[in-house]
């Protein structure tokens, strides 16, 4: 199945982007804007199957408002 949810980006001092998703598990990060888009993916798989592990529901994506969207497949 293929979730988009939209990603929350915030720069810490020092210029290191962390990631995170409204009403998702996790936090995630990178050195450069890119980077922690890419390590988002993982972070976004993880959360959702986290969900389904623990019998959990999905939240629906919230509206995107401008910031990146962010796609996970899962099987």
């Amino acid at each position: 199945m293929r979730y988009e949810y939209p990603a929350t980006l915030e720069i810490e001092q020092g210029g290191r982007v962390t990631v995170h998703f409204d009403g998702l598990p996790g936090a995630t990060w990178g050195e450069t804007r890119d980077q922690a888009l890419e390590h988002a993916k993982d972070l976004l798989a993880s959360a959702i199957e986290m969900l389904q592990e623990d019998g959990e529901p999905i939240p629906p994506a919230p509206p995107a408002n401008g910031r990146p969207i962010v796609v996970a497949e899962l099987s």
